[in-house]
């Protein structure tokens, strides 16, 4: 005699599931004396997020145009440290950048030219990672996509002191002071970059 025990399994577990779906047993909690800070560790600080504002972020970045651009030392696809002194050329062009940025990607094929266009003593571009973290994605990012520039690994003291956060792309241009003369966000094929070479050919 041939018993199928796949079968029978089946119906024993069908019998369970009606037995726990005809007989639910519910939280008796009201919503009225329902407390979600009650459920909260004691230890734990409760804070409320400030909201953001997309505006205001972009009014700080636009605010430090004319001003001292802020030194960082990042590292690069190889852990190499790089800092904004060791760069010597006159002027600098940095883009805040994501793995991921369908804007950011697009702005690849002009920066790769406009890093041609100059010699290294009169320009320098310096990509910045914001998005990913982690220097083995930024390694794969650059030799993917052919990078002949520079890309190095944001950190959050990098983010905070140019008032980026993580939104991309943005663009700031260095002079050979390292006064921030320019800064674009965003990228337009037929406007960007256009735009973008107008105010580095008017700093050399």
């Amino acid at each position: 005699m041939f018993i199928n025990t796949n079968a029978i399994i089946s119906n024993i577990l069908i019998f369970i599931v009606i037995i726990i779906c005809i007989n639910p047993t519910f939280n008796k909690l009201s919503f009225a004396d329902f407390n979600l800070y009650s459920y909260i560790p004691e230890d734990y600080e409760v804070r409320k997020k400030q909201p953001y504002n997309a505006r205001q972020q972009q009014e700080k970045v636009y605010a430090q145009q004319n001003k001292p651009a802020p030194k960082w030392t990042l590292v690069d696809t190889e852990s190499r440290k790089v800092s904004l002194n060791d760069i010597k050329s006159k002027v600098v062009l940095l883009n805040f950048t994501g793995i991921g940025c369908g804007a950011c990607q697009a702005a690849i094929p002009y920066l790769k030219e406009l890093k041609n266009k100059y010699p290294s003593e009169t320009f320098e571009l310096v990509a910045i990672e914001s998005w990913s973290g982690r220097t083995s994605l930024q390694k794969d990012y650059a030799k993917g996509k052919g990078l002949n520039y520079m890309l190095l690994g944001a950190n959050e003291e990098v983010l905070k002191d140019y008032q980026t956060g993580r939104s991309a792309p943005w663009f700031f241009i260095l002079d050979e002071n390292r006064i921030i003369r320019k800064v674009f966000n965003g990228y337009s094929q037929e406007r960007t970059g256009k735009e973008i070479t107008q105010a580095i050919e008017a700093l050399l």
